[in-house]
């Protein structure tokens, strides 16, 4: 009788712990996707700092399209993809674990805070002296862009 009352505590932790972690993996699942989703939409850069130093904006991001199937599209107004006729560059991205992966980035992804009219977009890199050194990016919404 004892053994049997044994493993049932196990079966009841056991399905306790699976309900837990059941629970938070959704919980965490759902947090992504509401970002995910208020991150979809277009965006204007309207500002750039280099640690905490405001700079020129960055003109190979100048406004953002994300797609609500994980494509973004990117204007590069740099006079180099104007004269090759390459202001637009596709790329993918996602979010997840509070970061923000755009392929064309990689390695490095960005960290977002959004809002409804406004997102803001922070990494740190390594300069070419093996600083750190921490860029942010202020967006506002616009209205859609028509690109393709």
């Amino acid at each position: 009788m004892n053994t049997i009352k044994i493993k049932g505590s196990y079966k009841s932790i056991l399905l306790a712990c699976a309900a837990i972690a059941l629970l938070l993996g959704t919980a965490c699942e759902k947090e992504d996707d509401d970002i995910s989703s208020q991150l979809v939409g277009s965006w204007h850069q309207t500002a750039r700092t280099i640690d905490g130093v405001a700079t020129a904006k960055d003109s190979t991001r100048l406004a953002i399209k994300f797609r609500a199937v994980n494509i973004c599209l990117i204007c590069d107004s740099t006079a180099t993809a104007v004269k090759a006729n390459s202001t637009i560059k596709r790329s993918g991205w996602s979010y997840s674990g509070e970061r923000l992966n755009i392929a064309i980035d990689i390695p490095a992804s960005w960290s977002v805070t959004p809002g409804s009219n406004k997102m803001s977009l922070k990494r740190v890199d390594f300069t070419p002296s093996g600083t750190l050194q921490e860029t942010v990016l202020e967006y506002e919404r616009i209205a859609d862009l028509d690109i393709e």
